[in-house]
Parts: structure tokens; sequence; C-alpha cells
């Protein structure tokens, strides 16, 4: 098996339909199909039952609650087969595929760690932003610095973290790293992990040559909840990576801010 597909569901039924029929079609394509299996790991209550045939090798896991994307994608990835793991959000659809290159660029160089793909925003039909580009900082954070925007650009570029929504990772890497930090719930576990993989001596490329279609946040209606996750996340994150005294600047600027 050369990789494996992990999708995390929670309420993202209707469009885990249209995902995994752009996943089966994609690989109709390929000479890879065999190589293939999708896991896909329910965070939800209920079983999940998919009501239409995919030609597609899919093993469900029920987790029977939320919890939470880092702890689920790591549940699939212990169950993967796959020397590569594509982690892929189950609002997304497979538009640009090259799952041979992707392969190839692992093999040919092993300071390759993470490959984000390009992420096109459904409703502004360009690139998504804030999909990868350098370690977020307080500075950033407070001034919303957009300078560069490496999700625009057209080649591939080395950045310091790509977005969780698409990327792929060797799993052995995966496996050293212990996976996810499952301290974050929802929001900047894909940054923790990019930024962890230095620590192999390794590094992330934004790939635009390979792009998927995003429906952004459809599996979190409830916009308090996402804001509640996010600053969570977003203060865990500071903590971790630039100490407390930098957690509480910006807790505290960002009370000034009223954000």
């Amino acid at each position: 098996m050369q990789i494996s597909i992990i999708l995390v569901n929670f309420k993202s039924q209707i469009f885990l339909k249209n995902c995994l029929r752009s996943v089966s079609q994609k690989l109709k394509k390929t000479a890879l199909t065999k190589n293939f299996e999708v896991i896909i790991v329910n965070n939800e209550l209920k079983p999940l039952k998919l009501r239409f045939s995919f030609d597609l090798k899919i093993k469900i896991i029920e987790n029977r609650k939320n919890l939470g994307f880092g702890n689920a994608c790591n549940i699939g990835a212990k169950n993967a087969k796959g020397e590569y793991l594509f982690f892929l959000n189950p609002d997304t659809e497979l538009l640009i595929t090259n799952f041979s290159s992707i392969i190839e660029k692992f093999k040919k160089n092993s300071q390759l760690g993470i490959i984000g793909t390009q992420i096109i925003d459904k409703n502004r039909k360009a690139s998504q932003p804030w999909t990868c580009g350098k370690k977020t900082s307080f500075l950033k954070i407070l001034f919303k610095n957009s300078i560069n925007q490496p999700w625009n650009k057209k080649f591939p570029v080395v950045v310091d973290w790509v977005s969780g929504t698409s990327f792929f990772i060797r799993k052995k890497d995966f496996k050293q790293l212990g996976g996810f930090d499952e301290k974050f719930f929802m929001y900047f576990e894909d940054q923790d992990l990019c930024l962890r993989i230095k620590q192999l001596n390794k590094h992330c490329l934004f790939y635009p040559y390979f792009s998927v279609l995003h429906h952004d946040g459809k599996s979190w209606p409830n916009n308090d909840q996402k804001k509640l996750h996010y600053y969570q996340s977003q203060d865990y994150f500071f903590k971790k990576h630039f100490g407390r005294l930098n957690q509480l600047a910006l807790l505290f600027s960002k009370k000034l801010l009223n954000k």
C-alpha cells in the first residue's frame, strides 16, 4: 500500500459524498488505484452510513463522540497501511491531481517532510488565504500581515507550514513525531506539526501542481464554537512555541483590540 487517504467526518456527510466521488474519479485515471486506501474516522455519535457505492477501499472507524481533529487523524494514521498519509478534509473535492509526482518528490528528497497542496476556496474561486506561510508570530496576528502570500504562488515554494485541509507526509515521519498534538482540539495543530517536522531536519513544501476545492468551514456551522476552539488553540500554540510571556501578551493585546 502506497497512500492512505485519511478523512475526519463531523457533520460533513453531505460533502463527504462528493469528496469520495472525486477521489474515486481521479484514481481511476491513474495506474496506482490498487495502492490506495481510504480511512474515514467518524467523530459523530451516530454510526456513519455511506449511502453510495464508491470504487474505493474504504475503512470506517467509529469514535462515537467528537474527539477533535488531531486526535481523530492520529487514530486514522495508526490504522493506515500506506507508506504515505494524505490528510484530506471531507468538505473538499480533488481538482488537479498527480499522485505519482508527490511520491517521486518524497523519494528524491529525504529532507522533504510535508507537502501541502493548493486549496481553492469554493466561494472565491481562487486560492484560499492563510493556507500556508511563515511561522505565525505575535506581530503577524496583531497587524494581519499578509506580505508575500505564498498561497498565490504558481510554483512550489518552501514554507514553514501548510494547512491540515490537504497535505501529504510519510507515515514513518508522522509516527516519529507522535502525530498531531492532541491538546489542539481544532486549529493550529497543522502549524504545530509542520514546525515540529524541523526536529527531523526536514521542511515543508507548498505544491500548487496538486489542488483541491474547499467548501470552507462547513463542518462547523456554529461560529461561536469555531471562535472558541480557534482562540483556545491559538493561546496554546503561543504558549508552546513562544513561551508563557508571549501568550499573556497576546491575550492582553486581544482584549485591548476587543477581538
